[in-house]
């Protein structure tokens, strides 16, 4: 659920950024899309354990006996370095509006 909510977390950015929230899922799947792309090309394997898209995987150490800590950890931190500044953008953007309509 982690991932997921990173990459919720990136639509909110846009949808902040934008004030459009077509824009937000367009660009949502296309930054997933983006994603994908990369780790398809050849020469850039050592993205791929910090790409997004990746950190999915890593969740089924939870079901193995005894429970895999290591991947866990890793897409944790991971999906911090995505949502943690997406979220920091969109909430500074959403401090300069003015929703209050005044």
């Amino acid at each position: 659920m982690i991932p997921l909510l990173t990459v919720a977390s990136f639509g909110v950015m846009l949808s902040t950024v934008t004030r459009n929230s077509a824009a937000s899922v367009v660009g949502t799947i296309g930054f997933v899309i983006l994603l994908f792309i990369i780790g398809q090309i050849p020469g850039l394997e050592g993205l791929h354990p910090y790409l997004l898209n990746e950190q999915f995987e890593n969740w089924h150490g939870l079901l193995r006996t005894p429970t895999d800590w290591a991947p866990i950890a890793h897409s944790a931190w991971v999906c911090a370095l995505y949502a943690v500044p997406s979220l920091l953008a969109g909430y500074l953007v959403f401090l300069r509006r003015d929703v209050a309509g005044g």
